[in-house]
């Protein structure tokens, strides 16, 4: 008996020791206790809270990686770019400067052609041009290195203008532009000028006054002068309105100039012993065609050799051979072509002595129109826009 007083206490101290969990009542009858609603909403959020700073991590990584790709590829259109334009440069610098040189030694060989005879002073390599005054783009006053041995004029080529046949303007058909009108002093609007019944540009092609009646010689009219040169003695008219000017003291090279930039150079050269023009003229006058001359005998018996749009004539002696070349500054009409034809119908060489005849007058009962009957006057073929053929007026 004593003994399970004992082991009741034993069991008693037992389970004293044994910690009991109540379930709280709100659990009783399936209760949905509020309590933990709210701790899943703090779940969801801080859920949602971490995925959103993730896929921003996500999104800060992509971006990254994208403008070091951005970077990387802008990096590489400057390199290129850059290598690009240096070669564009390149290639545009190479190609204005290969044109500079081209442009540069063509002008250094056209200089070369028409260098005029030039003078050494005291044996030293600077040579002084002399400039033609009022004549604008003809000669350029410039200081230049020569050698001391000066080339020979006769080795030059010739500078010769194209053939050109249209001529500018000519309002009342009289064979003299309304440019040549202004030169000589007649009527643009008047075939007639002076009612002399010879039109004024076959006036002034047989060296007679187209403002006087006849008979007036031109070189008489105050229209005209004449030049007379010191070395050889060759003398011609030109317009008294012209500019004169040698580019040496020797005047080998003589021009006579108009106020639009039109010039009409004469030269001369030195012939070989027993040189003939054919011969001459192959060595000289580069990329002339012989055929194109016709033969040609001027108002003062001088025989030449003129081209057949009339801008440029030779002559020669026994020593020198002649040349009367027209410049155009434009080259598409030519304003004085009748000026040429008059000043190589005046030339003349220091041993002529024929002198111009006098113009006979008009027979009163002619018609003003009927040129066929002119007495002791040659009638030149010329068209108003064409030049004539200078084989029509032997």
């Amino acid at each position: 008996m004593f003994g399970n007083k004992k082991n009741s206490k034993i069991e008693k101290n037992k389970y004293s020791e044994i910690q009991t969990i109540v379930i709280p009542e709100v659990f009783y009858g399936g209760q949905d206790p509020y309590i933990y609603h709210d701790h899943e909403e703090k779940l969801t959020a801080t859920t949602k809270s971490n995925s959103i700073v993730d896929s921003n991590k996500n999104k800060k990584k992509l971006k990254s990686s994208k403008s070091n790709v951005n970077k990387s590829a802008i990096k590489k259109i400057w390199i290129f770019g850059s290598i690009f334009f240096v070669i564009a440069v390149a290639a545009i610098s190479w190609y204005y400067i290969d044109g500079y040189n081209k442009a540069r030694l063509q002008l250094l060989s056209q200089n070369n052609v028409v260098t005029p005879e030039v003078i050494v002073k005291n044996t030293t390599t600077n040579v002084d041009n002399q400039v033609v005054t009022g004549t604008p783009n003809v000669v350029v006053s410039s200081t230049i290195d020569v050698p001391t041995t000066t080339p020979s004029l006769d080795n030059v080529f010739l500078e010769l203008p194209a053939i050109i046949t249209l001529d500018t303007s000519d309002i009342d058909a009289d064979s003299l532009t309304d440019l040549e009108e202004g030169i000589f002093g007649t009527d643009s609007g008047t075939w007639d000028t002076d009612k002399d019944n010879y039109y004024d540009g076959q006036e002034v092609y047989n060296l007679y006054n187209p403002k006087g009646q006849a008979p007036v010689k031109i070189v008489d009219s105050g229209l005209v002068k004449e030049y007379k040169n010191s070395t050889v003695g060759y003398r011609i008219y030109y317009p008294s309105g012209w500019q004169r000017g040698s580019v040496d003291t020797r005047e080998t090279q003589v021009l006579f100039s108009a106020s639009t930039g039109d010039y009409i150079e004469v030269r001369f050269f030195k012939k070989d012993v027993g040189q003939q023009f054919v011969s001459w003229f192959s060595r000289n006058a580069e990329g002339q065609n012989y055929n194109d001359l016709s033969p040609f005998v001027n108002r003062f018996g001088e025989k030449a050799m003129v081209r057949k749009d009339s801008l440029v004539s030779y002559f020669e002696d026994e020593n020198f051979i002649y040349t009367i070349i027209y410049h155009p500054k434009d080259r598409i009409a030519i304003m004085y072509r009748h000026v040429m034809q008059m000043m190589y119908q005046s030339f003349r060489m220091s041993k002529t002595t024929n002198v111009l005849p006098d113009q006979n007058i008009y027979p009163e009962t002619s018609s003003s129109t009927a040129t066929s009957s002119v007495i002791n006057i040659i009638l030149p073929t010329l068209d108003t826009q064409k030049s004539s053929s200078t084989s029509s007026n032997n």
